[in-house]
């Protein structure tokens, strides 16, 4: 038995053609018209949701504002039984990438994990969801990576032929034959909003060493770029997100 189910407390994005697919695929909403307090939910709500399954029974989970189901699931079982594994993440747009393994991590041979689609058995999608949890880190997609390299029953569906994730700019290729695709990061204000406080954490370092580079490059433009400086400073002190790092 295989469950698609997605976490959503608002219809948003693509929201409205994942639940009324053309493929008639059953998919189960977990946490509508909750208060959303940050990836943890999603896991929180999965969690609950799978301790009513038995352990061998396989669960899909996709992110409820980006993702489609692209073709029939009929072969899904088949599909995931070929990458033998327990848990299989999704391929991050942005593995085998600096940016992708500096923000994110990686999960195996340089691949980033996604944490908006995945799929695996109940019982160590138990044991995944637990571990996470348990994590001050507030970002799902590094906490996944960071479990990937701890259990080796995860893998990254890196032939993408379950899930594929599509970068924003890029429009759905009639060539994809992936079943489930993703937009990750579909563009609106409220996602530019949240992504500086939360992903600052992960280059604050860098901007700092080229402030301080440039101020020595560029002494006429020192009083401007240490005002910069400092702004950015209280700003990440004050307001970004440090839990990951």
């Amino acid at each position: 038995m295989i469950d698609i189910v997605t976490y959503a407390n608002k219809e948003f994005g693509t929201f409205r053609q994942l639940i009324d697919n053309k493929f008639d695929v059953k998919v189960t909403v977990l946490g509508m018209g909750t208060k959303w307090n940050g990836y943890d939910d999603k896991s929180k709500g999965l969690l609950k949701y799978i301790e009513t399954k038995n352990d061998n029974d396989i669960v899909v989970f996709v992110d409820g504002f980006d993702s489609l189901i692209n073709r029939s699931p009929d072969d899904l079982s088949t599909l995931f039984a070929s990458y033998d594994c327990k848990v299989l993440m999704s391929n991050d747009v942005w593995s085998n990438s600096m940016f992708g393994s500096q923000m994110f991590g990686t999960c195996h041979s340089g691949y980033t994990a996604n944490a908006g689609m995945y799929m695996g058995y109940v019982e160590y999608l138990k044991i995944l969801l637990k571990e996470t949890l348990t994590m001050s880190c507030s970002d799902d997609q590094v906490k996944m990576n960071r479990m990937c390299k701890i259990h080796s029953f995860i893998k990254v569906d890196s032939r993408e032929v379950i899930f594929k994730n599509i970068p924003p700019h890029e429009k759905l290729k009639e060539s994809c034959s992936a079943i489930f695709v993703s937009y990750p990061g579909t563009v609106s204000f409220e996602r530019w909003s949240r992504a500086i406080p939360e992903y600052l954490q992960f280059f604050f370092k860098q901007i700092l060493v080229i402030f301080i580079v440039a101020l020595w490059l560029l002494p006429k433009r020192r009083k401007q770029l240490s005002t910069v400086l400092f702004l950015l400073t209280m700003y990440y002190i004050c307001f970004a997100d440090k839990t990951c790092v």
